[in-house]
């Protein structure tokens, strides 16, 4: 069996996922080498992972590589004081395991001015799961003066896989320029689920079966949200190499979403109040509609001068706003006969919106001596969400996350004439002040079906450590050397 062939089944096989936030762009990075410089890889790449960064610097890439990355070990610690109420915290950690980057390049025997690649990484992907629980005795069954009992919980799941095959080729125009283009087709699932349940009940009938509580608040709402979605991304660019000095532009076209079906999302609330007929607001629900992901247009540029042992490099990258839009399409009579309108207009649209950020980033690669060096890079992360545009306490809005993050990685890489390996770390920290609480429970009255007032009082801590481990494969030179 050819290489190639069994690099598509390895391909294939290990396209699987990372962990990331909800809504950040450069939060991972893709190939071993790139992954210590931060991604800071516009201008002056020379490894696999250009056919991500910049397809244009195929072109001055010779040779026959294989290229395998992963994040060995990625671990989330978030810590939200007040989350949900006053002095209910949130305290989260969690651990996973997967690849990042499996790839293939090779110049055109043929057409020496040719280079193509392809391969599959993971783009994007979260996975938050975590419950806040309360129980206090207070006055809570108006007009009751008797102590009774509250329970609250609030859960919170978000499961984001995003998976991308691609194929990149470019011409090298002169030996000063190189002209490349990108091509990527994403699958992205998302399974979503904001739970609130609460209930309230004399303190001397704890013990009492569930119908026989001479008086009893309770509340359930909950918000899901499943979609499955498709499509393609292109990235046209261009690489100058200037000897010590080169320069890359790279530019992401919009996502053209195919949407998949079997999206679904549902949102109701059942309260039963004392006294009073039960509250039931609830939607329909529907599993047969047209889902709708957008990716924004961006632009990025990159600069790398080679000092001699230092090599210094910058990347920044402009991503454009992205308006409102609801991620369920309406009235789509494509879909199954079963089924053939969209949503109504009082069904549960789950809604998103980008903002414009721009990120920035710094790398250094130092050579210790002619087989390690020392790579190292900052970048800055920040959150795109538009707070602006949607309100999280109105909308149907699928993500919580709402801090910047700042990237240090730190490592080295290994060389001989026909493998390259690379070991690091990437550290994540965000930080916010003052945010809106998620769940209010200290303050929660049957009058507003045991919630409470929510504050602006949350202080949050982020950290992340993500372990790389990654080769890179000379295929021509190893095989000249047997």
């Amino acid at each position: 069996m050819k290489l190639s062939k069994v690099f598509l089944i390895t391909t294939l096989l290990f396209s699987t996922h990372l962990w990331s936030q909800e809504t950040h762009y450069w939060f991972h990075n893709f190939g071993a080498v790139s992954s210590l410089k931060g991604g800071i890889e516009v201008g002056g790449i020379r490894n696999v992972a250009a056919a991500y960064y910049n397809p244009g610097a195929l072109a001055f890439i010779d040779g026959e590589f294989f290229e395998g990355q992963a994040d060995v070990v990625s671990i989330d610690v978030l810590n939200i004081k007040n989350a949900g109420g006053d002095e209910i915290n949130l305290d989260y950690f969690s651990g996973d395991v997967a690849p990042s980057l499996i790839a293939y390049l090779k110049r055109s025997k043929k057409r020496p001015d040719m280079t193509y690649a392809f391969g599959a990484m993971t783009r994007y992907n979260t996975n938050l799961s975590f419950n806040i629980e309360h129980e206090n005795v207070g006055n809570y069954l108006s007009p009751d003066s008797r102590e009774d009992i509250f329970q609250g919980q609030l859960r919170y799941d978000n499961r984001i896989r995003e998976s991308w095959v691609f194929g990149a080729f470019a011409y090298k125009v002169t030996e000063r320029i190189g002209l490349g283009l990108g091509m990527y087709f994403f699958i992205r699932t998302q399974d979503y689920l904001d739970s609130y349940v609460a209930s309230a009940f004399p303190e001397d009938e704890v013990g009492n079966p569930l119908n026989q509580f001479s008086d009893l608040t309770s509340n359930n709402e909950e918000q899901k949200f499943n979609a499955r979605t498709m499509g393609f991304i292109f990235r046209p660019a261009i690489d100058i190499d200037l000897d010590e000095l080169k320069l890359g532009l790279t530019m992401s076209t919009p996502s053209i979403s195919l949407g998949l079906l079997n999206n679904y999302a549902y949102k109701s609330q059942v309260s039963v109040l004392p006294d009073e007929d039960i509250l039931v607001s609830s939607t329909d629900s529907h599993d047969k509609y047209s889902g709708v992901y957008k990716t924004p247009f961006s632009v990025s540029f990159g600069a790398e001068y080679d000092f001699g042992k230092l090599v210094v490099g910058f990347s920044t990258e402009w991503f454009a706003k992205i308006e409102t839009y609801e991620m369920i399409k309406k009235n789509d009579n494509s879909i199954d006969l079963d089924y053939p309108t969209g949503p109504t207009e009082d069904y549960a649209i789950p809604v998103m919106a980008h903002k414009s950020v721009t990120n920035v980033g710094l790398s250094i690669r130092y050579e210790i001596k002619e087989w390690i060096s020392y790579i190292g890079s900052f970048r800055t992360d920040m959150n795109f969400f538009d707070e602006e545009a949607l309100d999280r306490a109105e909308d149907f809005v699928p993500n919580i996350t709402y801090w910047d993050l700042y990237h240090i990685t730190s490592g080295i890489k290994m060389s001989n004439k026909k493998l390259d390996l690379t070991v690091g770390l990437d550290y994540a920290n965000g930080s916010s002040e003052a945010d809106p609480q998620f769940v209010s429970m200290t303050s929660a009255s049957q009058a507003n079906f045991l919630r409470g007032d929510i504050q602006n009082n949350t202080s949050t801590q982020y950290h992340n450590f993500s372990f790389t481990l990654g080769i890179n494969l000379n295929i021509e030179k190893a095989a000249n050397s047997k």
